[in-house]
C-alpha cells in the first residue's frame, strides 16, 4: 500500500475496459479491471483508478496517465514496474522514491520554505537511483501528511524557539548568602548577558517576533514588605572603573535607606507577535521565570564592587 505522504493521482481506465464495465453491473465492471485497488466514478460516469503520490519534487501533484496500478506492492508507472514500498522506508512517488527525514530538520531550515509544518514532513527524494540511498539525489522537500503529522504545530514551534530564559541577576555590590551592602550606597542592577535585541523565528508560514520591553525589579525587606519596584528598560552592567557612581539609568539602580536583610528579584518582560500567512494574532506579553538574590545592608559606605 502506498504511503499517505502521497497526493492523489488519477489514471483514466483504458477505453475498452471502461466500455465493457459499463455494459454490466457496477460490481462486475470494477472486477473487469482488477489490477486497480481503488476505482472511482466521475460525474460523467467514467471510471478512474486512484493512487497516492507526492507529485514531482517542488511541484503540485495531479498528473494523469495510463497503466498506473498497485498490486502486491508493485506499481506500473509510465510502462515501468516499481516496488511500491521498500524495506528501508522508501516509497514510490511519481516516478521517484521518497523517505521521511529522521530526525526532522529544525523550523529554521530553509528547505521548509512556506510549508505548513503541522501537515507536512520533510522527505528525502531519490530519482533514478536503484536502490535509493539517503539523502537521495534531489534536494529534500516537505511532503504532505493528509491525516495530520502530529507533533508541534508551527505556532508552538515558533513560540518554543522564542521562549525566554531565566535572567542571570547582576548586582553591584554582588548579592548572595553572605553578601553585604551599605546604607545610601549606589547599587547597580542588570541582567547578565541579556540580549535585548529583537528576535524573529519562522516555521512554515508562521513568523514570530520577540521584542524586549523591560526588566522588573522588586526589592523586599526581610519581613516581606516591598521597599521598591523598578522598571528598567536598559541593561547597564557595572564595571570597576565606575567606582561609587550611580547607574546611568535611575530605573536600574537603587540606594538602600535602612539597614537589614533584603531580597532582590528580577523578571524580564517581552512582547511576542505571531503572524500566520501574513495575518497577525493579538500581541502577547510574556514574562520570564524570576531570578532572586539576597543582601544584608549595614551602616557604612561602599564603592559598589
Amino acid at each position: 500500500m502506498l504511503t499517505t505522504l502521497r497526493r492523489r493521482l488519477t489514471a483514466v481506465a483504458a477505453v475498452f475496459a471502461a466500455v465493457v464495465a459499463m455494459t454490466a453491473l457496477s460490481s462486475p465492471g470494477r472486477a473487469a479491471a482488477a489490477e486497480c485497488q481503488n476505482w472511482e466514478t466521475d460525474i460523467d460516469g467514467t471510471l478512474h483508478c486512484t493512487i497516492w503520490s507526492s507529485g514531482s519534487p517542488g511541484k503540485d501533484g495531479g498528473k494523469s496517465g495510463y497503466n498506473i496500478n498497485c498490486t502486491n506492492n508493485h506499481i506500473t508507472y509510465q510502462g515501468k514496474d516499481y516496488v511500491c514500498n521498500l524495506p528501508d522506508g522508501w516509497s514510490f512517488s511519481y516516478g521517484c522514491y521518497v523517505k521521511t527525514v529522521e530526525p526532522q530538520p529544525p523550523a529554521s531550515d530553509p528547505h521548509w520554505g512556506n510549508a505548513d509544518m503541522s501537515s507536512t514532513r520533510m522527505q528525502y527524494i531519490s530519482c533514478g537511483q536503484d536502490p535509493p540511498t539517503v539523502p537521495g539525489n534531489r534536494p529534500m522537500h516537505p511532503g504532505p501528511c493528509p491525516n495530520g503529522c502530529g507533533g508541534l504545530n508551527p505556532v508552538e514551534a515558533v513560540t518554543n524557539q522564542l521562549a525566554i530564559e531565566k535572567p542571570e541577576l547582576g548586582m553591584a555590590p554582588p548579592g548572595g548568602a553572605d553578601a553585604v551592602g551599605y546604607v545610601n550606597a549606589n547599587v547597580w542592577l542588570w541582567s547578565k548577558g541579556l540580549d535585548t535585541t529583537t528576535q524573529s523565528r519562522q516555521a512554515g508560514n508562521v513568523v514570530g517576533t520577540r521584542t524586549f520591553v523591560r526588566a522588573d525589579w522588586v526589592v523586599k525587606k526581610g519581613d516581606g514588605t516591598v521597599a521598591a519596584t523598578l522598571h528598567c528598560k536598559s541593561d547597564h552592567e557595572y564595571t570597576a572603573d565606575q567606582g561609587g557612581a550611580a547607574s546611568p539609568d535611575p530605573d536600574c539602580g537603587y540606594a538602600f535607606k535602612n539597614p537589614g536583610p533584603y531580597t532582590i528579584t528580577v523578571t524580564t518582560t517581552w512582547s511576542l507577535l505571531i503572524t500566520q500567512g501574513g495575518v497577525a494574532s493579538p500581541l502577547q506579553t510574556i514574562t520570564s521565570t524570576p531570578s532572586t538574590t539576597t543582601i544584608t545592608i549595614q551602616e557604612g559606605q561602599s564603592n559598589n564592587g
